[in-house]
């Protein structure tokens, strides 16, 4: 075996990857304890991203919540869903404050209002959550046929303040009265319950069905005083369903935008109405619009126009501000968290979520662009930003914040944008009409969509860009029965793609007895880098690097580098994977058969637990490779045989492991601070199912400590002596920080 330097190699890579991105000297993302901070930090560096923290604990709004929420309102959720469920944000300009509230479906029940003032970089909770209750009518006597009684949910008591639900673009301020408006769509159904013994029969307790629950709803958000009639920190509902239903106002999804004259546009993507805040009664509802559905959005006023904007999906409509008049739509195709900002030079700006800022000119060319920051702009976010993005007139700075896991992020557009532009193909159209079994090339640029391959295709990526998630699972998501599906010179950027949330993958792979063959792919900051079901099918991944998978991920999603489900063949060939984050295993595989050659498996500096996870047993053969456990490994195991019975069809099969020809460098020091330090010294294998076969030799081992085992079951012989062991790198010829690779790897 040949050995070189990774360095070399991974320069090789960056200097491709890399090449599209901003230089990291001239726009840095820094911090700053409130806008004036930012403000400064921004100017002195001509633009970029500043992130407003209210402590590293706790860097948003999970410093003001609730300190206990019961069960009842805390649904499946909890509070994060005020930010990262489909809920949007009101902002007073004068004052610069925004406020937050909101939850919804089955997310959170709590309906609390939360504000954060830019001028002190501060949260607050400004209200508790109300008591549920009373109850709703989810679903009625004899709907179900094998469930004939009633399904109730408890809610608070709507007739005085509003039941926590999704907002979307709902939420508003209001420059006249100081106080903010809401349009409630359809309460939370997190905490319901099926009376089967109909014990609420005729209860006074029951307010009515879901429907009843809508509401157009104000609060005053002053400590102290009243205003517009409404008491300091107080509800009070203008309009109930009823009322909304006689201005047909109906279900859909709420949108709200602020006129010149105060008058605030509201209702759903159906229909809208002009409301006068001043006027709480149903004389000041003028019909707006009457529209097509397009979905849920974000409306703008455009004072400079005379226009409302209207940010969906797939479409940007503008309304006249004076009649709602249908005026033009333009075609989006871009990735947007459908948020909208007009500044001062008059174009519309969208921010994703994430690392992506678009722009579009309704003055010049009409088309969107989009500046990509990638590690330079904000890596954690979510893509329903809603009214969560407005612009400071005065600073010329936008202001956004999409999820509790970051802060909220002050933004300067740089005078000299280098814009990227989509590409005027359409690649999944492209995929759509090919033949099976045919190849395709997918032409080189930037595109607004994930993938998605439903039949046997040889796919070929090289220069493609992909800026979006298909079906919420992967980057790409191939997805067929009996089918052959080789992807070739995939570049999966999670940042850019806005795969950072669940187990979204750079690669997802389903359907019962699927081939899917990857070469050549660069997958980096999805939460796991290739992905498969539990249905059978082979894997071949070769020539590849998978790297920085989990990205300092906090949630409950273990971010795996590779993670194969119970299929029939896996194969790692040429490949690098490494520097997972999110303490999930570099590589997991349940298929029944796994080869691993000629390639480096690597934790480096990342956050893991096993190097190799191969739970439910059967054939594992590694040789010719580079397994390295890394210092912050929280796990004592390199590699696990037969471990999740339970997951295995309730039974892990009998196994033949081989080791043969590698290097096994092991960076655990069992320090003070070391993760796994207490759980005791390293041991190459835990072993939960009978041993058909296991062949350990030819390997080097690097192990700092001496207190090495095989495994401590004594399930598995030592083989100490058909291997090498050295207790350092230089022992074994390597420099202090060097990780050898082999003399096959090829990766371009």
């Amino acid at each position: 075996m040949r050995f070189i330097f990774l360095l070399a190699i991974l320069l090789s890579i960056t200097k491709i990857t890399w090449a599209v991105d901003f230089s990291t000297k001239l726009y840095p993302t820094v911090k700053g304890g409130n806008l004036n901070e930012c403000s400064k930090k921004l100017e002195s560096q001509l633009g970029g991203w500043c992130e407003i923290r209210s402590n590293q604990q706790h860097p948003s709004i999970s410093a003001a919540w609730p300190p206990k929420v019961e069960n009842k309102t805390h649904m499946v959720v909890g509070p994060r869903s005020v930010l990262q469920a489909w809920n949007s944000a009101a902002f007073d300009s004068a004052r610069y404050n925004f406020y937050f509230m909101g939850g919804g479906h089955a997310d959170y029940g709590g309906n609390e209002v939360y504000e954060f003032d830019l001028s002190l970089g501060k949260w607050s909770r400004l209200t508790d959550s109300s008591p549920l209750d009373k109850l709703y009518v989810l679903t009625d006597y004899n709907v179900r046929k094998k469930k004939p009684w009633r399904r109730l949910c408890w809610v608070p008591d709507f007739r005085t303040v509003p039941a926590s639900a999704h907002n979307y673009d709902g939420l508003i301020y209001s420059a006249q009265t100081r106080t903010l408006f809401l349009y409630v769509m359809g309460a939370a159904n997190g905490s319901c319950f099926e009376d089967i013994e109909d014990k609420f029969k005729n209860s006074p307790t029951i307010l009515g069905n879901r429907a009843t629950t809508f509401g157009w709803y104000e609060f005053n958000p002053d400590l102290y005083k009243s205003r517009n009639g409404v008491p300091a920190l107080t509800w009070r509902r203008v309009f109930n369903a009823n009322e909304l239903r006689e201005k047909k106002i109906q279900q859909g999804y709420p949108a709200t935008a602020q006129l010149s004259n105060g008058d605030i546009v509201f209702g759903s993507s159906f229909r809208t109405q002009k409301y006068a805040p001043k006027v709480a009664d149903l004389s000041s509802l003028k019909p707006f619009t009457s529209q097509a559905d397009w979905g849920d959005g974000t409306k703008v006023f455009d004072k400079k126009r005379d226009i409302v904007w209207s940010l969906h999906s797939t479409a940007l409509l503008a309304f006249s501000s004076s009649t709602g008049k249908f005026l033009r739509k333009y075609k989006t195709g871009f990735p947007n968290g459908k948020s909208l900002a007009i500044a001062n030079d008059g174009k519309l700006y969208s921010w994703n979520g994430t690392a992506d800022v678009s722009v579009f000119d309704p003055d010049g060319d009409k088309v969107w662009r989009t500046l990509p920051w990638g590690v330079n702009g904000p890596l954690k976010g979510d893509h329903r930003v809603y009214g969560k993005w407005v612009y400071l007139e005065k600073e010329e700075l936008f202001i956004g914040l999409s999820t509790h896991e970051t802060g909220v992020w002050a933004y300067k557009h740089p005078n000299k944008p280098k814009y990227s532009e989509y590409s005027k193909h359409d690649a999944q159209k492209l995929i759509n009409n090919a033949k099976p079994g045919s190849k395709i090339i997918i032409p080189p640029g930037i595109y607004p969509q994930g993938l998605f391959v439903n039949k046997s295709l040889t796919l070929g990526l090289k220069g493609v860009s992909l800026r979006g998630i298909a079906n919420s699972k992967g980057i790409i998501n191939v997805s067929c029965n009996h089918c052959r599906v080789v992807i070739e010179d995939f570049h999966g950027e999670g940042v850019k793609a806005n795969c950072q949330r669940g187990n979204c993958a750079g690669i997802k792979a389903e359907g019962r007895d699927f081939n899917l063959v990857v070469k050549r792919a660069h997958i980096d900051r999805t939460v796991i880098g290739v992905l498969t079901d539990n249905r059978g099918g082979e894997l071949i991944l070769e020539d590849s690097l998978i790297e920085n998978t989990g990205w300092k991920d906090k949630s409950s999603t273990l971010g795996h580098g590779f993670y194969a489900g119970s299929i029939d063949r896996v194969v790692i060939r040429n490949s690098i994977i490494r520097r997972p984050f999110g303490d999930g295993h570099i590589v997991k595989s349940r298929a029944v058969d796994t080869l691993i050659e000629g390639s480096v498996i690597a934790g480096l500096n990342g956050y893991h637990s096993r190097t190799i996870d191969f739970p439910c047993g059967g054939k594992l053969e590694i040789k010719d490779s580079v397994l390295q456990h890394g210092a912050n490994a929280d796990n004592i195991d390199l590699i696990s045989v037969g471990t999740e019975s339970k997951a295995c069809g309730d039974s892990a099969q009998p196994s033949r492991v081989s080791l043969t020809g590698n290097w096994i460098v092991i960076d655990r020091d069992r320090s003070s601070d070391e993760r796994s330090a207490k759980y005791g010294s390293t041991q190459l294998f835990t072993w939960r199912t009978s041993v058909d076969s296991v062949r350990v030799s030819g390997n080097i081992f690097v192990e700092p400590t001496g207190q090495f085992s095989f495994d401590p079951e004594r399930r598995v012989p030592d083989m100490t002596d058909q291997n090498r062991f050295y207790r350092s790198r230089s022992d074994a010829g390597l420099t202090a920080n060097q990780l050898p690779t082999t003399g096959n790897l090829r990766i371009n």
